[in-house]
């Protein structure tokens, strides 16, 4: 695969998730101006948001820390940092949970005890103290309909021949 392509792939990927977190197709540039998005060789740790964070994220925007691994490279981990009121939230894992007949996917830790994410129209990333579901079994159907999702819209695009750009630090990190 040519580099060209493989970047335009990750764009791609990057876009179908913004579709997920916004409910709508067509966000993606919006989606960016409030949320930095980082694509990054590493998993999420907290060492890692905690200076990209100082680094590369805007003040009041949440990071989106998102890394493909070899040994499951259809499910990306995706870490967040994100303001709670006067602390910072510094998530290493959080697992996309679309629940059925909703529009917007939530960003949930992965442990289901650390409450949950989820932009809302405006696209602000509001947090609630509750995870949707109290466990990983619980959530799995919307867990895995989350996925499929993710997966069904970055194939819509590429058959489609949509083109996005990489957000910034998608091409620095």
């Amino acid at each position: 695969m040519k580099i060209i392509e493989q970047q335009q792939r990750v764009a791609n990927f990057l876009a179908a998730l913004a579709h997920l977190l916004t409910g709508k197709s067509g966000r993606f540039k919006e989606f960016r101006e409030h949320a930095d998005m980082t694509l990054a060789g590493a998993s999420p740790c907290y060492r890692n948001l905690a200076y990209f964070s100082s680094q590369l994220r805007k003040p009041g925007r949440p990071l989106l820390w998102v890394h493909f691994s070899q040994e499951n490279p259809s499910v990306p981990e995706i870490g967040l940092v994100t303001d709670v009121g006067s602390q910072k939230h510094y998530v290493e894992n959080c697992i996309l949970y679309l629940p059925k007949n909703a529009d917007r996917a939530f960003l949930v830790p992965d442990g289901f005890k650390m409450g949950a994410y989820r932009f809302d129209n405006a696209l602000n990333l509001r947090y609630r103290q509750n995870a949707p579901r109290q466990t990983f079994e619980a959530a799995r159907e919307d867990v895995n309909r989350a996925y499929q999702r993710l997966s069904s819209v970055q194939a819509e695009q590429w058959q489609r021949g949509d083109v996005f750009d990489l957000p910034f630090h998608a091409k620095a990190a």
